[in-house]
């Protein structure tokens, strides 16, 4: 049930990666990466009541930082299982390829998606259980860069008819101390209209990132 297959077709998720022996490896790699967080940054995460009680299927949205982005979401979601789409870039090398599919992600070609993407995509938000993660930036953004958010929040919402969870993540210096802030804003529902939903997306991010960089 937990063996890694090297001919895996990155853009598409296996069944097995859906199954509790992932969702574990999920919980520990998770777990491990906050002991490194914590030994060296200052964390704080708010708007954890905004996140619904047990694990459900939702789409996750977040600004994207740092390579430390996805853990913190996780770790902002009480360990929610999450599948997140990442740029097939990151597939390169053996190592990362192990990484990834444990932890049930999903490349994403950024010149076109591929089908199989598209259908692992809303397989994950049909299972009940798991979270689908998105940055909408696409790649990390540095600080002051805007970027526009993608229709893909929505479009994926919308196909599997479930809401949006938005979630802003600052790094802030204070005191000599880097801090990572995480705020976890209120549920966008699905109401149909994407476009709708891709704008009040993106405005709840900019807000949540305004608020973790600035809220004392």
């Amino acid at each position: 049930m937990f063996k890694f297959d090297p001919q895996w077709n990155y853009t598409q998720l296996q069944d097995s990666q859906l199954k509790w022996p992932h969702m574990l490896y999920q919980w520990l790699c998770i777990h491990l990466i906050e002991l490194y967080i914590l030994t060296k940054y200052k964390m704080r995460i708010r708007g954890k009541e905004n996140k619904p009680k047990g694990f459900h299927s939702y789409v996750v949205a977040s600004n994207h930082i740092s390579s430390l982005d996805p853990p913190l979401v996780s770790l902002a979601l009480n360990y929610q299982p999450i599948s997140f789409l990442a740029k097939i870039e990151l597939y390169d090398h053996f190592w990362m390829r192990l990484y990834n599919w444990g932890m049930s992600s999903i490349a994403v070609n950024r010149t076109k998606m591929d089908l199989s993407t598209v259908k692992s995509a809303i397989k994950i938000l049909k299972t009940g259980t798991w979270a689908l993660g998105i940055f909408p930036e696409g790649t990390r953004a540095k600080e002051g860069e805007e970027k526009q958010s993608k229709r893909g929040v929505a479009f994926f919402a919308c196909q599997a008819k479930v809401p949006i969870l938005p979630i802003g993540i600052a790094q802030v210096e204070r005191n000599g101390k880097i801090h990572m802030e995480v705020r976890v804003g209120k549920m966008i529902p699905c109401d149909g209209d994407m476009d709708s939903m891709a704008q009040k997306t993106e405005t709840a991010i900019a807000e949540l990132v305004e608020l973790a960089k600035t809220e004392p």
